[in-house]
């Protein structure tokens, strides 16, 4: 009676010991993909910002009048 609950749990016990060691090693992975997502959020946010000062300086300059 007890015999296929003991190989459940070391079945399940296996599992959850298989999943920890592969999570540690893939953490490394997770952690760069999330870095290099990070990153490249940044620059795209950085180069969005230097194009609506040139969009502002550029509606600036059309609205200066003439001089001389």
């Amino acid at each position: 009676m007890m015999r296929p609950l003991v190989t459940f749990a070391a079945l399940g016990l296996a599992g959850v010991v298989a999943w920890k060691l592969l999570w540690g090693l893939l953490l490394p992975l997770v952690a760069v993909a999330l870095g290099a997502a990070v990153f490249v959020v940044k620059i795209a946010l950085a180069a969005f910002m230097f194009f609506l000062a040139y969009k502002l300086f550029q509606k600036v300059m059309e609205r200066r009048p003439e001089a001389g």
